[in-house]
């Protein structure tokens, strides 16, 4: 299995485009953008899944949050979350 991921661009989130103003979106900091980007549905839970990753000092405090279970997660949005990290802090 091959996840490539993509960068937040206007073209990549105009599906979302009804929800939110985009040109704001994208000069977000936050991991918001990336996520809605790479497939994730924008609603409550990418929302919290964004604000713990964003407010998190490390990698490891995001995996062992206790306000989202994210080792629930598929395996493949694992991996993407794991390819989006090395993005955007590496």
């Amino acid at each position: 299995m091959t996840i490539t991921i993509v960068h937040p661009t206007i073209e990549n989130l105009q599906q979302f485009s009804d929800s939110f103003d985009i040109e704001k979106l994208l000069q977000s900091e936050g991991v918001l953008p990336w996520l809605l980007a790479n497939g994730w549905n924008y609603g409550d839970e990418s929302c919290l899944i964004a604000n713990i990753i964003d407010e998190s000092t490390s990698l490891d405090e995001v995996w062992e949050s206790d306000e989202f279970d994210f080792k629930a997660l598929p395996d493949e949005d694992k991996e993407k979350l794991n390819q989006i990290f090395e993005h955007l802090y590496l």
